[in-house]
């Protein structure tokens, strides 16, 4: 964990020891397509993340986040160069991301309310790595190799929204569905291009 984002954390806890009502969840979102002309190639997606809000006044807190997404895509599809006498068997693609976020939440209805939706704006910082290898065949030979590409790391800024909505099941716990998109800073253009939907529960300490 960066130690900027740990810094926050830190002070963000101690700060939460003077407030009223500190609020912790988890949530988590798994997606599998299929694709290709034989079915043969698969995309996989993982994801899950915590929250912790410190509750300022009945309906707005403070907001810590942090996801992690794993996706692999495995292409199964041959494509022949033959001007090199080699052949792509298929391709492998993995990435991780790590994110961090920080924000503000608010609340459109009561905290004691059945279904309470709620809107989290705030910065984050992604970290991702990226890993691709290709299954490549030497038609001259007949012989098969792997080839494992450098790993590709970024670090980038963002801003991140996030909107849920609350089912509450008891005094102290709830349902929760939200959809999250993290852009480049005021590029709202770009929000619908990177949707994230998760369920999870949330706790009142």
């Amino acid at each position: 964990m960066p130690k900027s984002i740990l810094k926050l954390i830190i002070l963000f806890l101690i700060s939460g020891n003077s407030l009223a009502l500190i609020e912790i969840g988890s949530d988590f979102s798994y997606d599998r397509d299929i694709f290709g002309t034989n079915r043969q190639s698969k995309s996989t997606t993982r994801t899950w993340g915590g929250t912790i809000a410190a509750h300022l006044w009945s309906t707005t807190a403070i907001e810590l986040n942090y996801y992690d997404t794993e996706d692999t895509t495995i292409v199964n599809e041959t494509v022949s160069y033959t001007d090199l006498s080699i052949s792509v068997l298929g391709q492998q693609t993995h990435i991780e991301s790590k994110n961090y976020g920080i924000g503000l939440r608010q609340a459109f209805a009561p905290r004691k309310a059945f279904l309470v939706p709620s809107l989290s704006l705030g910065y984050a910082k992604i970290f991702k790595k990226t890993k691709t290898d290709y299954k490549i065949r030497n038609d001259s030979t007949g012989v098969t190799t792997t080839s494992v590409q450098p790993t590709l790391k970024t670090r980038d800024d963002s801003m991140f929204g996030t909107f849920s909505i609350k089912l509450r099941l008891s005094k102290r716990i709830s349902l929760r569905g939200s959809v999250q998109t993290y852009i480049r800073a005021f590029d709202w253009d770009g929000a619908k291009d990177d949707l994230r939907y998760t369920v999870g529960f949330t706790c009142l300490l």
